[in-house]
């Protein structure tokens, strides 16, 4: 994204039936970069800031521009639905990662999906697709994917309000602010973006709402069967059936995590 000074500048595209307002500096950076997917590249460009500034509607814009095809079939609120939206994805076709439930919002969440997405980046550079990653804390992300994989990045610090980081941008400001998670390093350039939502509201807040259901079960589900393995570890141990060690080879767990749970 390039380094330019803030203007008012907003410009009208039509984007098949729709037409809305891009920033006129953001409408340069995404054409320049359906350029550089189109000579075989993809696009990875993350989007940050707290809930409610707007960072679902910006990605949204910003996909459907890309890709006029971008519909709600390819907004994702989980994992499993973000990763199917990629084996699944025709080439150049845009992707959004809707981070809005608070599935990333503690470390093992964002573990596990740095690790499915490094698995992703890693498979999928053959299809030129434009992923738009919409998470809360940039300092949250695996360093491969804070620093070299992803593009760019927009940071909504206010409402309607962004500002652009370019991939030398961002990794600065990831070496130099993570420590305090600060947004110390100034953007390339700031603009504005307007609350037009380009997908259906109804049918992408029930598609939310779905995901939410569907990610709570899980969740019970999950804590259930850690329940039952718990229980059966203090029993195996306390019945001298088996060793610390014996039950951490069984179970592919390491001796330090079965004494934590014993403990």
């Amino acid at each position: 994204m390039e380094n330019d000074e803030k203007t008012e500048i907003m410009v009208k595209v039509k984007v098949g039936d729709q037409e809305y307002y891009l920033d006129g500096y953001l409408k340069s950076n995404l054409d320049a970069l359906k350029k550089s997917v189109k000579k075989d590249y993809d696009a990875f460009v993350l989007i940050v800031g707290r809930e409610g500034f707007g960072k679902s509607t910006l990605s949204f814009q910003c996909a459907k521009y890309c890709d006029p095809s971008f519909n709600l079939e390819r907004c994702c609120f989980t994992i499993e639905q973000f990763m199917e939206a990629v084996n699944n994805a025709d080439r150049y076709q845009a992707i959004v990662f809707d981070e809005t439930m608070g599935f990333l919002s503690n470390r093992q969440s964002m573990s596990k999906f740095n690790k499915a997405l490094i698995k992703i980046m890693s498979e999928m550079r053959s299809k030129n697709l434009f992923i738009f990653l919409n998470i809360p804390n940039f300092f949250m992300m695996d360093w491969y994917v804070a620093l070299h994989r992803t593009t760019g990045m927009l940071y909504t610090y206010k409402r309607s309000f962004f500002g652009s980081y370019d991939y030398t941008t961002k990794k600065q400001m990831y070496i130099k602010g993570k420590k305090y998670n600060s947004y110390c390093k100034p953007p390339n350039f700031r603009g504005r973006f307007v609350k037009y939502f380009v997908l259906d509201k109804k049918g992408y807040e029930a598609k939310k709402q779905k995901s939410i259901s569907e990610w709570e079960d899980i969740k019970i589900t999950e804590k259930k069967l850690r329940e039952q393995r718990n229980d059966l570890i203090i029993k195996c141990f306390n019945r001298n059936w088996l060793s610390v060690e014996e039950i951490a080879d069984v179970l592919k767990m390491s001796t330090k995590q079965i004494r934590r749970i014993l403990a």
